[in-house]
């Protein structure tokens, strides 16, 4: 288990049972944060989106470790690559839950939860809907929940773009009575976001942040 005294940035109570702690991500916890996520993504590091989210600081594009107390279990973000006055859209980044908390339905009340913060933001930015996109092949475990949560799914098969060999899906969500409408393969550059994950991998491991201190 993993316990760090935190400073609590938001408090969502939204079942009495789970009463979970989000902590933005900063420079002060890029490392810890990172070993959590590298914990629940083995192969893809998010060292660099986290540095690079940091470095824009936009209130809509943020991410968070999750605590159940003072201990954290997971992590779960926001974040847009397209201009947001054209797509209206946020996205879902680096969800996910500790193995060790799994099956406990911490990932349903995360994903709940990083949807009323994308409801908060879009009362005051042009955003109406909340997105995420997977592999139906790559991330089994969690589709029945994001058959329950989301409101609707398509394939991606952006010809100009990988698509993990057919499987790449996105889910959307319409935020604030919006009604919801497909994502419709516009380019999403996922080729480049998985070359910057492998290199951001390398990186992190030559920095030695897999090395505990």
């Amino acid at each position: 288990m993993y316990r760090l005294k935190v400073k609590v940035l938001y408090n969502i109570y939204g079942v009495k049972k789970y009463m979970l702690k989000y902590v933005e991500i900063t420079n002060d916890n890029i490392e810890f944060a990172t070993k959590i996520q590298m914990k629940i993504f083995p192969n893809e590091s998010a060292y660099e989106h986290f540095k690079f989210t940091i470095e824009r600081d936009l209130e809509y594009e943020k991410y968070f470790l999750v605590y159940d107390s003072d201990i954290v279990i997971g992590v779960t973000g926001l974040y847009s690559n397209e201009d947001i006055n054209i797509t209206n859209s946020l996205w879902l980044g680096w969800f996910g839950v500790l193995e060790e908390y799994r099956l406990k339905g911490y990932g349903k009340r995360i994903l709940i939860d990083t949807i009323e913060m994308a409801k908060k933001l879009a009362k005051k930015y042009p955003i109406k809907y909340f997105r995420l996109y997977t592999s139906e092949r790559d991330d089994k475990i969690a589709q029945p929940l994001y058959e329950k949560v989301m409101d609707l799914k398509e394939y991606y098969n952006n010809p100009e773009d990988i698509n993990y060999d057919g499987t790449c899906l996105i889910y959307t969500k319409g935020l604030n009575n919006n009604k919801p409408i497909y994502w419709n393969n516009i380019f999403l550059n996922l080729r480049e976001i998985v070359e910057e994950e492998k290199k951001s991998n390398e990186r992190y491991k030559s920095d030695g942040g897999l090395n505990d201190k």
